[in-house]
């Protein structure tokens, strides 16, 4: 009895003020306390990262979860992923932006060389030699087509007296050009004696078709 008094008295007393360390883990599983402290399991006490620590411990007590049961290798592999679709989304877009501000710039210069309106057809003229012609010759006819100071192509062509027709023809005017001139050559060859007579039909633009004659006389005898 006295020497269980004794062992109780040598018993160096319980500190209740000292401060709990922060930095020492916390084991979270619950303590059952219905078995005696001799049998604790491997791992109870021990620290992070020693033999017979929990699995799974970090070395720092601290385990980062992304997400409930997402190791942090699957979660980091997720974020590169995510990265790049938005990274591929942002180019993707980027280029669309391109491209359509390019095409509205190509628009708009196409549309201020083309300078506005279409040209319309105000008249047509056709000049020739008043001279009798001679011998073996090449007579030059020429058409006048004037405009009102658009832009365009007229559609045009010549009917000759002697049955000749020329195909469709085509002359562009630029903006601001208010007359151009389309030529005709005719060539007579042969005796005897011809009144000639050259029609200039403008088919487009504007309908009806507009047309003027121009003669001239060969002589060769």
């Amino acid at each position: 009895m006295d020497e269980t008094r004794r062992d109780i008295d040598q018993t160096d007393p319980i500190d209740w003020t000292r401060p709990v360390d922060p930095t020492r883990p916390v084991d979270p599983r619950p303590v059952d306390a219905t078995r005696p402290v001799d049998q604790a399991r491997p791992g109870d006490y021990a620290r992070p990262g020693e033999a017979g620590a929990m699995p799974g411990a970090s070395r720092d007590g601290v385990t980062l979860r992304f997400g409930p049961g997402v190791p942090p290798e699957v979660a980091r592999k997720w974020r590169g992923r995510s990265v790049t679709r938005r990274s591929l989304a942002r180019r993707v877009v980027g280029g669309l932006l391109t491209l359509g501000v390019a095409v509205l710039a190509g628009l708009l210069v196409w549309w201020l060389l083309r300078g506005g309106p279409g040209v319309t057809v105000t008249g047509v003229s056709v000049s020739a030699p008043k001279t009798t012609q001679s011998c073996d010759t090449t007579v030059r006819v020429v058409g006048t087509i004037r405009t009102d100071g658009g832009h365009g192509d007229i559609a045009y062509r010549w009917r000759r007296s002697d049955g000749e027709v020329s195909g469709m023809l085509s002359e562009s005017v630029r903006k601001g050009e208010r007359s151009v001139q389309v030529p005709l050559r005719w060539t007579v060859k042969g005796t005897g004696t011809m009144h000639a007579v050259a029609t200039l039909e403008v088919v487009r633009p504007g309908k009806p078709v507009l047309q003027a004659s121009g003669a001239f006389d060969y002589a060769c005898g």
